[in-house]
């Protein structure tokens, strides 16, 4: 086992945050849209979403996608009226759970018809963060990971969260994982001003190409790297690891006592044609905790 680790900092402070620029659409000040469909996944990623936003003094836009119950189209007039007031219904319960939880936070809706996903999408081009359940009113039980949230953390413009496990998704430290030939990835800004808006440790590790035998130039270079963020972030007390085991099964026991993980959608060795890295992937089915996926595919618009 090749392992290098160490501490650095103590935490305090407050800042802003700041995502993704101009993409698709005209970008709101910090802005945190979140998916709701009335399940119970749903209404745990608007608790999630509301304390996030009340962190970041950010408003906070509930958004809602209803479609026909048929794929054949059906031009009704009144049946139509009647599907879309029954989206109405589902969004002001979703408006009125945010609103009810922080009262002074600046919560507005957002009602659509067709894709959740594509809908969702279009809104990350102007939000610095969306959020959604694990899975929707449609998943089976057994399903770990929804259609919606993994093409979310596939295709996102800005960080995507997925909540799991609502009561311990606020406390425990803040892990992030970095490949150690991509440290100018915006992992680390995810993961630092994380830390520091909800005053808890980061545990950042720096993952190893398999098969290095000798990790100290990656461990100098990721280093160098944490160095500038810990000045910018000062108060966030810090822990580095430098690592070369499976990436997976590192992330996956570090997360185990975590309440939030940091990671980016894909790798330099992933395929191409995978829309979402393997690490990512056995993340977002098997880690215990919220995991914010991190665009990379799209770095020269998220990262400043």
């Amino acid at each position: 086992m090749l392992a290098i680790t160490g501490k650095r900092g103590k935490h305090r402070g407050e800042g802003t945050y700041s995502g993704a620029g101009d993409v698709m659409r005209a970008r709101d000040e910090g802005l945190i849209v979140v998916g709701y469909d009335g399940s119970e996944a749903s209404e745990q990623a608007v608790r999630w979403a509301v304390e996030e936003a009340r962190m970041r003094f950010a408003p906070l836009s509930v958004c809602h996608v209803w479609r026909q119950p048929y794929p054949v189209n059906f031009v009704d007039p009144a049946t139509m009226d009647v599907l879309a007031h029954m989206g109405r219904y589902v969004l002001d319960r979703g408006v009125d759970l945010a609103r009810g939880l922080a009262p002074r936070l600046d919560v507005r809706g957002r009602l659509d018809m067709g894709s959740p996903a594509a809908t969702l999408l279009a809104e990350s081009a102007g939000a610095d963060l969306v959020v959604v359940g694990q899975r929707g009113a449609g998943g089976f039980e057994e399903l770990r990971i929804g259609s919606t949230a993994s093409q979310l953390a596939a295709h996102a413009y800005c960080p995507v969260a997925i909540v799991k496990n609502l009561p311990r998704s606020r406390g425990g430290r803040v892990v992030v994982g970095v490949e150690g030939t991509r440290m100018e990835r915006g992992e680390l800004r995810v993961a630092f001003e994380a830390a520091r808006i909800r005053r808890v440790p980061l545990s950042a590790f720096c993952l190893c190409p398999a098969g290095t035998d000798d990790p100290k130039p990656f461990a100098k270079r990721f280093y160098c790297d944490i160095s500038v963020w810990e000045e910018k972030y000062p108060g966030v007390e810090v822990e580095t690891i430098v690592d070369a085991r499976p990436y997976t099964r590192l992330l996956h026991r570090a997360a185990e006592d975590a309440g939030l993980v940091v990671i980016g959608d894909c790798g330099d060795d992933d395929p191409v044609e995978l829309p979402l890295g393997v690490v990512c992937q056995a993340l977002l089915r098997e880690a215990p905790c919220t995991v914010t996926v991190v665009p990379s595919r799209r770095s020269a618009t998220f990262s400043r």
